[in-house]
Parts: C-alpha cells; sequence; structure tokens
C-alpha cells in the first residue's frame, strides 16, 4: 500500500525478482486489509491481487485455479471462499453449510460443492 516509507523500502528491496511464495492465508489476508482497513471495493482488490502475482518471482500454491478464483470473486463470490474451494482441489467434494458458495463458484468450480445444511 506504499503507507509506510520504511517497509516500503524494505518490501521493495526484498522483492528484487528473487521467487517468493504468496499462500493463500497471506491472500486472505491480503483481501480482508484492503476491503476492511483501506476501504478498497471489489474491483480495487481484485486488481491489487493480480498485480502482486504479476511481479517477478512471484507464485502461489495452485497457479492454474487462482485466476478462477480471482474471477469467481470479482463476479461477487467470497474470496476466502473460493482459496479455501481452491486448496481443496484434490478432494473428492467440498462440504459446507454455506449454501451461497455453491452458486458463487459456478460451473466451473474445480470440485463439487455439497451443501449439508
Amino acid at each position: 500500500m506504499r503507507d509506510d516509507a520504511l517497509q516500503t523500502a524494505i518490501a521493495d528491496a526484498a522483492l528484487n525478482g528473487d521467487p517468493f511464495l504468496v499462500s493463500h492465508g497471506v491472500l486472505m489476508e491480503l483481501e480482508w486489509v484492503l476491503r476492511r482497513a483501506a476501504g478498497w471495493n471489489r474491483g480495487q482488490v481484485n486488481e491489487a491481487i493480480r498485480l502482486l502475482l504479476s511481479l517477478p518471482g512471484a507464485t502461489v500454491e495452485v497457479p492454474g485455479l487462482i485466476n478462477w478464483a480471482l474471477g469467481q470473486h470479482l463476479a461477487g463470490a467470497d474470496w476466502a471462499d473460493m482459496l479455501h474451494l481452491v486448496g481443496s482441489r484434490k478432494a473428492e467434494a467440498f462440504l459446507t453449510f454455506d449454501r451461497g458458495i455453491e452458486a458463487s463458484a459456478g460451473p466451473e468450480t474445480p470440485l463439487p460443492v455439497r451443501s449439508l445444511g
């Protein structure tokens, strides 16, 4: 966010093109901070995440599915829910009491969503 000059300088020096992992936990926290603390809207948050992931050396836990999750988020899905689905892709199904996740994930979900409630 470049709101702290010292932290900005440290981050810029650290992000010099060497490989680094942006974990799902970091992506969840980033979305929360940008949305709640900074007051950014969904489009701004989505663009900031895309920008972070486009930095030289950036990688994520499931590169092939992050764009799907970002697309669902931009269309209105909860970011954390989509990351949970992406992170669970090796399971047979994603079980949840949250009836909205299935609709938010849409037909291209990386695994079936089954509502328990």
